[in-house]
Order: C-alpha cells, then sequence, then structure tokens
C-alpha cells in the first residue's frame, strides 16, 4: 500500500506516493500526482550530505542539509528548501498553503535582516533577490520563486527574524486573484 506525503518544494505543495518494496529490498516506486504513472526510485548513499537518486535509471545527484523542520536540497547549482508532512504536519501545510493564493518567501532559518530589496507593488522575475539575511555569520539571499508581484513585506532591516517567519508574499504572474 502506497504512502502519501505533503510535499512542500520553497511555497509549491503537491502530494507525493510512496510504496516501498516487500522485504526492503529493491527500488521503491514513487510518483509525484495521482494521475502520474510510478517510476522505480532508489536512493544511494555516496557519503555525508552527498545522495545519488536513481528514477527509472537516471541518476540524479543531490547534496541533502536538514535545517530545522526541513531539508535544504541541492541540485547542481540550485538549492530547494524541501518540507514533507504526514498526519498534522500536512494539514498544517495546506492550510498555509490554500486561500490567498499568494506565495510566500520564509526565513529557513534564525537570522538578522541585513537588506530589504523588494517593496509592495514591485513586479519580480523569479530568481531576484528579495531580502538578505545574515545567520551564522554569513549572509544569505532570499530569492522570488515565481515571477509576478510583491503583495507585502514583512521584513525590516535589522530586525530578527526566526526560521518560518514570514519576510514577503508575492502574487504569481497571471493570479488576479485579489486584483
Amino acid at each position: 500500500m502506497a504512502e502519501k506525503y505533503l510535499v512542500q518544494v520553497d511555497d509549491w505543495p503537491f502530494e507525493a506516493e510512496l510504496e516501498r518494496p516487500d522485504g526492503g529490498g529493491g527500488a521503491a516506486r514513487v510518483r509525484l500526482r495521482p494521475d502520474d504513472e510510478w517510476r522505480a526510485a532508489e536512493i544511494q548513499h555516496v557519503r555525508a550530505g552527498l545522495h545519488v537518486v536513481m528514477i527509472e535509471n537516471h541518476p540524479l545527484e543531490l547534496y541533502l542539509e536538514r535545517r530545522g523542520a526541513g531539508v535544504d536540497v541541492t541540485i547542481g547549482r540550485r538549492t530547494y528548501r524541501i518540507h514533507i508532512g504526514r498526519g498534522r504536519a500536512a494539514a498544517s501545510m495546506r492550510a498555509a498553503a490554500a486561500g490567498d493564493g499568494l506565495v510566500r518567501v520564509t526565513a529557513p532559518m534564525t537570522g538578522v535582516v541585513l537588506e530589504v530589496r523588494a517593496e509592495p507593488g514591485a513586479r519580480v522575475e523569479a530568481g531576484d533577490v528579495l531580502v538578505v539575511i545574515e545567520s551564522m555569520k554569513m549572509n544569505n539571499e532570499l530569492r522570488a520563486p515565481v515571477a509576478g508581484t510583491v503583495e507585502r513585506v514583512g521584513a525590516r532591516v535589522d530586525a530578527q527574524v526566526g526560521e518560518g517567519d514570514e519576510l514577503a508574499a508575492l502574487r504569481p504572474a497571471g493570479d488576479a486573484g485579489g486584483v
């Protein structure tokens, strides 16, 4: 029987299913939407943080780093913030993603806001830097996950932020909700 998970990649939630092989050997099967085909998947640990995921015998190299309740997954030069929920955790993730259609940019860790480059009403492209926070003596650029319009900015220069605090909210391009 398939295990169901709510997976949130950056601010994009989706449901995934996982079927593990009987007896623990061999490849598992995964699908990311109920209407998708099942795909064989196997993860291989290479060394601390480095893994290779085999999907239908195609390798994908990932670097995994736990951060609080989530995991940062780096594929090539891009890092994704991943949260996986079941039960109550999945319900709260659904509630946060539902409703107003906004994409929220949240603090991935505790830190201090150094720069705020976004302002309400501004158009941004995916990848534009919105906020810079300092954490553990490193500057972290938080980027727009989608193109759209900045609806609100909660980040203030020199403010202390905690993991999960909303720093900005974007209305994705082409979404007329709330307008």
